[in-house]
């Protein structure tokens, strides 16, 4: 007997098989986003990171490479003597990372000094095979300055070298090679002052590292405590610095699939999969309903971050003084490319500090860290205006928190309002007292000054700016001195115990 057919009915479990897996698809999209952002923020950190590591490490390592030129200009003006260089010498090596400065004549070493403690170096000859020789025999070929090293000195330790050729006119005033002069600095004291040791801190490991020329082998230069896990992708920057190639790597220290928050999220999104499953379609459209309330709450905040944050950077930078530098910049390149390299450096600083300061927490910030903007800024403008801007400093070795964009705003309306407008220019002074429970700091100018009553009607409009800012910290006090023709003095006195502000 033939039974008729019977259509099955499925009951409840398939709907809410199906909404489970329809959860899991979502919560997978979902997830898979969110984590996609998560890794290109932390590639944009990590190149944040590696920048901020290429230029505060190299930048002791190129103020230290400009000593070779202080023994190229000895050796034009003595017309290649250096027998009167010892006075100059005790200067140069008056930092302890200086091992020595040396004259190679034919690239032969007949000057040392120190000559103590260095007399394996009298008669080494750089035309010759050994460690950092190479670098010498690259820069006679191209007639520019290399770095060499990290390697082992013959007088014993490790060190990186500055190899610069000197050529000296001849009879007909045309250049003719001379010799080789050499700075060598102490490794691995020169990067002392490097931020790779805080890297760690922030969840990232760092190498740095080349490829040495003497045996073709990768060569660790500097690295953090924590390396770089195996296997794990590296994000790299190659950096050419004085002919010199060295790579940056950086990694996270844990990859994403090994983080707690990770797996977190996968067993999170299981479970509400079950549940989605059990509630069907009520439960999950309120969850729906719920995310897409608070998908709109945070885009608004987003949105109005984003507008605070535009408004206060804008607030914080000089379109004026953005596009005179960066032509003063494009002028540089071709004239004077190491001042253009310092320019950019400088400008790099501060812009860096400017950015920062839209995040301080409770707007306050380093002084040491505004005065390292600040010095960036008077160099840049130094640049511009010559001989007709002198800055003098005196300030103690000391740090404290200070309201953010104080001092450089003072600093920039002495040179942007006092001494630009002043015909020959003038000078801009900046101090630090201690007092028993505060801090304060002068910043005095001999421009064009201005009448304090009419502050907020001129140029000065940034010292009325800053008041405003300077009321919302407790204990916090400007005062502002000056006269047309008699130049301004603006005091700022700030407590040793100063907290964040109060403006809610």
């Amino acid at each position: 007997m033939i039974r008729p057919f019977r259509m099955r009915k499925w009951g409840p479990g398939l709907p809410a098989a199906l909404t489970a897996l329809a959860v899991i698809g979502l919560l997978a999209a979902l997830g898979g986003s969110f984590f996609s952002q998560q890794r290109q923020k932390e590639r944009l950190q990590m190149e944040y990171i590696s920048q901020t590591v290429a230029s505060e490490t190299f930048e002791a390592l190129i103020y230290q490479m400009e000593k070779t030129r202080v023994l190229e200009g000895h050796l034009i003006e003595t017309g290649g003597s250096y027998d009167t260089f010892a006075p100059i010498a005790r200067r140069l090596l008056e930092e302890r990372i200086v091992r020595s400065l040396v004259f190679a004549p034919g690239g032969i070493v007949r000057g040392v000094f120190p000559l103590e403690g260095n007399e394996e170096l009298f008669g080494l000859d750089l035309n010759s095979d050994g460690l950092g020789n190479l670098e010498a025999q690259a820069a006679i070929e191209k007639g520019e300055l290399f770095i060499a090293g990290p390697f082992e000195l013959v007088e014993g330790g490790v060190g990186i070298c500055g190899r610069l050729p000197v050529y000296l006119p001849d009879e007909t005033g045309e250049p003719e090679y001379w010799g080789l002069v050499t700075v060598t600095l102490d490794y691995p004291a020169v990067f002392a002052g490097s931020p790779i040791r805080q890297v760690n801190e922030q969840g990232y490991a760092c190498r740095v590292w080349r490829i040495n020329p003497d045996d073709g082998r990768e060569q660790t230069i500097l690295e953090t405590a924590r390396p770089i896990p195996p296997g794990a992708a590296v994000m790299p920057r190659e950096l050419t610095l004085f002919n010199a190639r060295w790579t940056i790597w950086m990694a996270p220290l844990t990859q994403w699939y090994q983080r707690l928050g990770f797996w977190l999220t996968v067993s999170g999104g299981l479970f509400i999969s079950l549940l989605a499953g059990v509630a069907v379609y009520s439960a999950g459209k309120m969850r729906e309903l719920k995310r897409e309330e608070s998908a709109w709450e945070i885009r608004n905040l987003q949105q109005q971050l984003e507008r605070e944050q535009t408004n206060m950077l804008l607030s914080q930078i000089s379109s004026h003084f953005f596009y005179h530098t960066l032509n003063a910049l494009q002028a540089l390149i071709v004239l004077k490319p190491d001042a253009a390299y310092k320019m950019a450096g400088d400008f790099a600083r501060y812009l860096r500090f400017n950015l920062d300061t839209i995040t301080a927490e409770g707007g306050v910030v380093s002084f040491k860290e505004e005065l390292r903007a600040v010095r960036a800024y008077v160099d840049i403008n130094r640049e511009q205006l010559g001989d007709r801007l002198q800055v003098v400093y005196g300030v103690r070795d000391v740090d404290f928190k200070i309201p953010a964009l104080t001092v450089q705003t003072v600093v920039e309306n002495a040179i942007l309002h006092g001494i630009k407008p002043k015909v020959g220019g003038g000078t801009v002074r900046i101090s630090l007292t201690e007092e028993a429970a505060a801090w304060r700091i002068a910043v005095e100018d001999d421009g064009v000054g201005f009448d304090p009553a009419g502050e907020g009607r001129s140029g000065s409009v940034g010292l009325a700016n800053l008041r405003r800012r300077i009321a919302q910290f407790p204990d916090c006090r400007l005062e502002i001195r000056s006269a047309p023709g008699e130049g301004t003095k603006v005091f700022l006195m700030v407590p040793k115990n100063l907290e964040g502000s109060t403006e809610n």
